[in-house]
């Protein structure tokens, strides 16, 4: 059985380090790895450096055997959902979604109310057997 844990934030940039250390726990409760850890927070970092800095964030973090699925949101669409379907690749730049598709396994992008937007996130480990 999956455990569920919520956590709702300011999108203020004042609030990272508390954020960065909720997901550090949430991941040592998954018994992630340091890399693993680092990569998720690196995730929901840059999503929400992109999201702006107005109103407030929910983030869902469903955990199982090997694998932790985040959802946030809802944030503002303003280009976002764009971001993260860019596959231009532009020299010199690193982009929202070639940052996601190094550091988790997978993501998407779900219609929330208003014309905002709800990322999904999946990162994998491997489960000793």
């Amino acid at each position: 059985m999956a455990d569920r844990i919520v956590l709702a934030a300011p999108l203020d940039e004042t609030y990272g380090p508390v954020v960065r250390l909720i997901v550090s726990g949430i991941t040592e409760r998954a018994d992630f790895g340091y890399e693993a850890m680092d990569d998720l927070q690196l995730a929901i970092e840059r999503l929400l450096a992109e999201a702006g800095s107005d109103g407030r964030v929910s983030m869902t973090f469903d955990l199982a055997p090997g694998r932790i699925r985040t959802r946030v949101g809802p944030l503002r669409e303003a280009g976002l959902a764009d971001a993260l379907q860019d596959a231009d690749l532009i020299p010199g730049r690193l982009t929202l979604r070639q940052i996601l598709d190094t550091v988790v396994d997978s993501f998407g992008v779900d219609d929330a109310i208003d014309g905002q937007i709800v990322v999904r996130l999946e990162k994998l480990v491997a489960v000793p057997p």
